[in-house]
């Protein structure tokens, strides 16, 4: 349950804080560091708060964990007044409308109160310490994945189960690794998703800012031009008016429809939605001929760089970078078992096709059409030049070398 989990971190943080500030006393009465009068009052409130705090959370724990003892429901039912049944009752509409909170944080704690158990209730300030540190760890997320992963593993134990023949075993090996690069591909895709929406949500707030600010700014042209006018049609009954006042007004209210004409005019650019449109598809003929024919590692190279093109964020880019690897590790070793392998390697194909939308060409025109492509490229590629960090010893090779003849010198040492 994210809710104790919760508890546990903050129990953590506490008595992290609590051997922080007994370290400082204890240094300080032993004289190997001593704190003024202000350092030592504060490192003592600091440790009376911190321990105040622990035996809060502890008791909140307890109750938690013992929600399933009845004596404990017969207690909590025996406690609760009808005062304080009103004022937990009004709890998630008093959250919704907390000003000084988050929107993310009180959509947490609104979902903390979901999954409580029935008969727990807690303080509006302890929910919110517990939903703040529910994000901070990513608890909702860790969940979602975690019931993901458990799909992906029942699934993929669904089309083992049905191959009647080959000799599975010698596959358990990758077992563990295929149901995770699969998650791993999926989290990848619906994190660019997601950015993608956030950038279309922003884009299009922007516009219904600027549409918003438009629209106050001809209210107010309008209202100007309103003032000017009646005092234009004041001033005409006056006789006591001069001229020039007549000409003012009338010059300041052809500034301001102009002013209002340009403000009307002004375009406010609708944004381009942007849109994730998948993955590329890859063929499997760059497995079977990687490291065999450069044509092979080029289009792989190409399909990698599309969708790192793809990720947005710096992190996707990384996880991509290591996604592609293990991906490339089981289709090549399922590759290189040929027909024993077969069923396996269709059962992966079919849960990235399922759950990332990661799928193989099967078009014949479409293959041979890419082929052509990545001739041309290779084509233009000049195979005599090497990479400009390039250097036949690297710093490997040196650390290395090193560490084998420091540790051949310590045996030599040794015998003599």
């Amino acid at each position: 349950m994210e809710s104790i989990i919760a508890l546990e971190e903050l129990i953590k943080d506490n008595e992290t804080k609590i051997a922080l500030q007994e370290k400082q006393i204890k240094n300080h009465e032993t004289g190997v560091y001593r704190l003024s009068r202000m350092g030592l009052a504060s490192a003592e409130n600091s440790l009376e708060l911190a321990t105040q705090l622990v035996e809060k959370y502890k008791k909140m724990l307890e109750q938690l964990q013992s929600i399933e003892g009845e004596a404990l429901r017969e207690k909590e039912q025996l406690v609760i007044l009808a005062e304080r049944k009103k004022y937990f009752d009004a709890q998630p509409s008093r959250i919704k409308l907390n000003k000084e909170e988050s929107s993310d944080k009180k959509l947490e704690v609104l979902r903390i109160l979901d999954e409580l158990p029935e008969g727990i209730q807690f303080e509006d300030k302890e929910l919110l310490e517990m939903a703040e540190k529910s994000l901070e760890l990513n608890l909702s997320d860790l969940e979602e994945f975690h019931s993901k992963l458990e799909d992906i593993k029942s699934e993929f134990k669904a089309i083992k189960d049905q191959i009647e023949d080959e000799n599975l075993q010698e596959f358990q090996t990758i077992d563990f690794l295929i149901p995770l690069v699969v998650l791993h591909f999926y989290v990848l895709k619906s994190n660019i998703q997601d950015h993608i929406k956030k950038i279309n949500d922003k884009a299009l707030q922007k516009q219904k800012d600027l549409e918003e600010e438009k629209n106050l700014q001809i209210k107010k042209i309008q209202e100007s031009f309103k003032e000017q006018e009646e005092l234009l049609q004041a001033k005409q009954t006056d006789k006591s008016t001069k001229k020039q006042e007549l000409l003012d007004i009338q010059s300041t209210m052809k500034t301001l429809s102009n002013k209002l004409l340009k403000t009307k005019n002004t375009k406010i650019e609708k944004p381009i939605e942007k849109k994730f449109s998948g993955f590329p598809k890859y063929e499997d003929w760059w497995i079977r001929e990687l490291w065999s024919s450069h044509q092979a590692y080029f289009a792989l190279f190409r399909w990698k760089k599309i969708i790192n093109k793809l990720c947005i964020t710096t992190e996707q880019k990384k996880a991509w970078s290591i996604i592609f690897d293990r991906w490339v590790f089981i289709k090549k070793l399922l590759n290189d078992k040929g027909k024993l392998a077969y069923h396996y390697h269709f059962a992966f194909d079919s849960l990235l096709s399922t759950y990332a939308e990661v799928e193989e060409e099967l078009e014949v025109k479409n293959i041979e059409s890419m082929e052509t492509i990545i001739n041309k490229i290779t084509a233009r590629e000049d195979f005599t030049k090497n990479v400009s960090f390039h250097k036949v010893i690297t710093s490997y090779l040196k650390f290395k070398t090193e560490k084998i003849n420091k540790s051949s010198k310590q045996k030599e040492d040794v015998l003599f």
